[in-house]
Formats: structure tokens, sequence, C-alpha cells
């Protein structure tokens, strides 16, 4: 009985660590660095307009992928790029747009190195 009650505490105990595993984190934010260059480099509005929608949703992959391996830079510049790629999705100014997306795909890398500095 003592030994069955340890074991529940000690599963109990090492699930609620912090995985420090931050792959998926990276991974998330590759993903963002990859719309947010199509977006600088496309020449079509909407399609422009549809990678930086689809950063955004990396980005937020990102954040909470970081926040579970409790990568708080990674989280920091996966947040920016957030915020950079929704604001080229909402401008409607064709170099504020490319500006953002810049900036976006800029705050991608960060997060990139961020999370592989996390796993070390």
């Amino acid at each position: 009985m003592k030994l069955l009650f340890l074991t529940a505490v000690t599963l109990f105990l090492l699930g609620n660590v912090e995985n420090n595993d931050c792959s998926e984190a990276y991974d998330a934010a590759d993903d963002a660095f990859s719309y947010s260059k199509k977006a600088l480099n496309s020449d079509s509005w909407n399609d422009t307009k549809r990678y930086l929608k689809k950063s955004m949703s990396s980005f937020e992959d990102a954040m909470s992928y970081a926040e579970d391996c409790g990568c708080d830079d990674a989280h920091s510049s996966a947040d920016d790029g957030y915020a950079y790629a929704k604001k080229g999705y909402n401008s409607s100014n064709w170099d504020d747009i490319k500006n953002y997306a810049k900036k976006a795909k800029s705050a991608a890398e960060d997060t990139m190195s961020n999370a592989e500095d996390c796993d070390d």
C-alpha cells in the first residue's frame, strides 16, 4: 500500500514539473518564420494577408509551447512577432504591411534562437 501511494505521489510530482524540451516552440516559430517570409516576398495583397494570418497562428502556438517548456524569452519574442504580424494584417498600407512582415520574420528568428537556448 505504501509503494502504491509513493508511486502515485511521484507520478503526480513529475507531471507538474515543467517540460524543458522547447522543440515544439522552435517548430512553431519556424512555421511563423516561413509564413512571414512568404508574406514579405509576396506580390499579392491577398496572399500577403493570408500568410500574415497564418504567421499569427504559428506565433500563438509558439507562445503556448514556450510557456509549456518554461522559456520566457521565447514566449516574449513570439508575442512580439504576433503583434507585428497582426499589425501588418490589419494595415491598409502596402509599405507598412511589408515592414511588419519583415519585423515578424525577425521576431520568429529570435523565437527560434531563444527556444534553442532554453533547450541547452
